[in-house]
């Protein structure tokens, strides 16, 4: 763990109760005499605390000192994802923190199971607990919209990731949309007709997660002068 996340971390006095004291204080065994480096991802500061008092069930902390933390390495990245069954998001989802994707917006596809529901609660905290594993020090955006006239109304440049399109590498979009496990309804093809489409030309069929991880590497790896995409 490189740092713990707590939304009120830059408070001159925190208490750390439930899982935060768990994994601190039985998991890891942590000392009294131990500072703590906590972060909100509200802003770039690295907030140093002491641990001023300790029980079964909380401990107090008291602020000691704050640092900001240079940037180095800013987020980029739109994916725009149909909702699939919340387990394979869950599961996908710390993958695509660790890769420093910016934002992610969720909507329901013609072919999504609507019965599939997304806590935003839950994807938070499952990028919380990836942030502290990976370091990153910036929060993930997470978007909800309800459909694809929704998507392409407030996203109108984005790119499709599909069949029978064009090598990843040359990818320009900012924005990149990928289908549910059924792909794309007709009538949802007629409306991303005119739009860039770019496909996993040396790969087999992708289920919907394995083609987020593949869309998201296709936005960042360009960025870092890097290629690998056929």
């Amino acid at each position: 763990m490189q740092f713990l996340i707590h939304k009120d971390a830059g408070e001159q006095c925190l208490k750390l109760q439930g899982d935060s004291y768990h994994h601190l204080f039985r998991t890891r065994r942590t000392k009294k005499t131990q500072f703590l480096y906590l972060r909100n991802l509200r802003d770039l500061n690295c907030y140093t605390y002491s641990i001023a008092s300790l029980d079964k069930k909380e401990a107090l902390l008291h602020l000691v000192s704050s640092k900001k933390t240079e940037l180095i390495n800013p987020p980029n990245g739109h994916l725009i994802w149909s909702i699939i069954e919340p387990k394979n998001i869950e599961k996908t989802l710390p993958i695509l923190n660790e890769f420093n994707l910016r934002k992610i917006t969720f909507f329901y596809a013609e072919y999504s199971q609507k019965n599939f529901k997304l806590s935003k609660e839950r994807l938070k905290k499952i990028l919380e607990n990836s942030c502290e594993q990976c370091g990153r020090i910036t929060a993930l955006e997470i978007e909800f919209l309800n459909n694809l006239e929704e998507i392409l109304t407030k996203y109108p440049n984005l790119a499709i990731l599909d069949f029978n399109g064009e090598s990843l590498k040359n990818l320009k979009e900012e924005s990149i949309l990928i289908g549910p496990e059924g792909g794309f309804s007709p009538s949802e093809r007629i409306l991303f007709k005119n739009k860039s489409v770019y496909s996993a030309l040396n790969c087999n069929i992708l289920r919907s997660e394995n083609a987020a991880i593949y869309a998201t590497l296709g936005i960042l790896i360009p960025k870092a002068g890097i290629n690998l995409m056929g």
